[in-house]
């Protein structure tokens, strides 16, 4: 065998050696796929907001069978609280004995207020409402007004700044505006007469908010007042855009690079690139025949 043969021979047994290294460098590049890029998606839930509207009662607020609040007294919001989907039970317990029990359903990326107060019947027996929160963008400078009558009163008209908003809302009931976000003058008076169910409340409303207000209490026994509590929710046309495309390339890498650098995925591909590019180069080497 000539020299050049043996030659050739040598280099075509190094082959399978640098195919087997080739392989383990792929199969490491794609370990760090997978590590880095970590889990798909965080296991579903929605938002639960307890509100308590019984007057003069503390309760504990028992969701499940685990307590959550112990002794909240009346216009304690507690939450967010993180639920699965699925049912789920509320109690409502003033030392041992239950005051109310009620089911209600959470669906993946619900906001819900679960609200406890007294029926506006002569008993007044505590009941449970839920409201579903409304967390759609608004426009720059608006807030999503969202006013709820759970007090022990007849159907009532709901007054912004001495103008009638909501007309004949019965108990149990929500009606929301879009609003400019400002200091606000609100009321709540009975829609057959005049009775004043809710005396005139400031409310400050800022920018980007959902904010509920829960008129509940008995305007008879004068413990009527206002439960306030803002969501924040997204803002169109507001924020000034962080950059600006000025050509057809590298649009891919802004969708997977944040505020804080690379994601994990990002990473990840671009090792796998390297490894590939490392390949293709040793495999053209060792393969092409010496001169």
């Amino acid at each position: 065998m000539t020299g050049r043969r043996r030659a050739i021979a040598a280099r075509a047994r190094r082959i399978p050696a640098a195919a087997c290294a080739v392989l383990a460098l792929l199969a490491g590049a794609l370990a760090c796929v997978v590590v880095l890029a970590g889990p798909a998606s965080a296991e579903p839930s929605g938002d639960v907001y307890l509100v308590q509207a019984l007057a003069g009662t503390t309760a504990d607020l028992v969701v499940d069978g685990a307590v959550v609040r112990a002794d909240a007294a009346p216009k304690a919001v507690v939450g967010p609280v993180r639920l699965s989907p699925g049912p789920h039970v509320l109690q409502v317990r003033s030392g041992a004995t239950a005051l109310v029990s009620a089911r209600f359903a959470v669906a993946a990326g619900d906001s819900l207020d679960v609200v406890a107060h007294r029926a506006s019947d002569t008993a007044m027996t505590p009941v449970v409402t839920v409201f579903r929160n409304d967390l759609s963008s608004v426009g720059p400078g608006k807030t999503r007004l969202v006013v709820s009558h759970v007090a022990v009163a007849e159907p009532a008209d709901i007054r912004v700044d001495g103008r009638p908003f909501f007309r004949n809302v019965a108990g149990g009931e929500s009606l929301s505006l879009v609003v400019p976000a400002r200091a606000y003058s609100l009321d709540v008076v009975a829609t057959a007469g005049s009775r004043m169910i809710l005396a005139p409340v400031a409310v400050t409303l800022q920018p980007g908010t959902l904010t509920r207000v829960f008129a509940y209490g008995n305007p008879d026994q004068k413990t009527s007042d206002a439960i306030v509590q803002a969501i924040g929710v997204p803002v169109v046309g507001a924020a000034r855009p962080a950059f600006v495309h000025t050509g057809d390339g590298g649009q891919a890498a802004d969708e997977i690079v944040g505020a804080g650098g690379p994601s994990r995925p990002a990473v990840a591909l671009g090792l796998g690139a390297v490894v590939l590019v490392g390949v293709r180069v040793g495999l053209r080497r060792g393969l092409r025949p010496r001169r």
